[in-house]
Parts: C-alpha cells; sequence; structure tokens
C-alpha cells in the first residue's frame, strides 16, 4: 500500500519522526541508524555520533574543499533535544530530497522505503 505525500506533509511526518528518535535515544542511549543517516544527510555530516554523559549530538563536517590528504573535520555539538529545530531548520525541499525523507519515513511507518509517493 503506498502512501501519498506533499512537501508540508513530508515535513510534518519528519519532525514527528524525529520526536521518536529522541526518545528513543533517551531509553537506550544510542542514536537510530535513522536518526544518524537524517543528519548526515541534512548536514552533508562526515559523522554524527550521541554522546550519553552530555546527552549531545556530535556532528563532523568536512571544512576543506580540497581532496588532497585528511579532511579538516570541525565539530558542532548541540543538546539532543534540539535535534528537532536543527532537522527543521536544514530541511531541504528539492525532489531528491525529499525522496531521502520518504524512504525513511516510509521504513518507519511499515510502509516499505519504496511505497511513498510525493505530491506537488
Amino acid at each position: 500500500m503506498a502512501a501519498y505525500f506533499n512537501s508540508n506533509q513530508l515535513r510534518t511526518s519528519l519532525q514527528e519522526l524525529v520526536k521518536v528518535y529522541i526518545s528513543e535515544c533517551q531509553e537506550c542511549k544510542m542514536l537510530p541508524q535513522d536518526c544518524i543517516d537524517l543528519l548526515r544527510h541534512n548536514f552533508l555530516a562526515e559523522f554524527v555520533s550521541y554522546d550519553n554523559t552530555n546527552n549531545t549530538i556530535e556532528i563532523g563536517m568536512n571544512k576543506s574543499e580540497d581532496f588532497d590528504g585528511y579532511p579538516e573535520i570541525e565539530i558542532y555539538t548541540f543538546p539532543l533535544a534540539d535535534i528537532g529545530k536543527k532537522v527543521d531548520y536544514s530541511f531541504k525541499n528539492n525532489n531528491e530530497d525529499l525522496e531521502f525523507y520518504g524512504k525513511i519515513i516510509g521504513r518507519r511507518k511499515g510502509i516499505g522505503s519504496n511505497s511513498v509517493v510525493l505530491m506537488e
């Protein structure tokens, strides 16, 4: 069965999904893989990790534009509770990104990652 979403519905569903990620992370002290994938995608990050001692998320982004040698990684840290704001702020509204969001939402809702249809 397919699910039909427009970009506003995807954004709202993603906001609700992030709340689930936060509660799961608080319970099991691990960041769900889909949440890691979402943060890496939105921020074009090299890595995402959860620090359970400080209850913070660390995102490592490549600062250098050259591909010579090792990348220069800049690390950003923010509280776990701020994931919702960060994901909403970094929400991208082009077709490729909307398809990615649809796949993540589809996996979570059990409708299959390829069963989400985007409408204009």
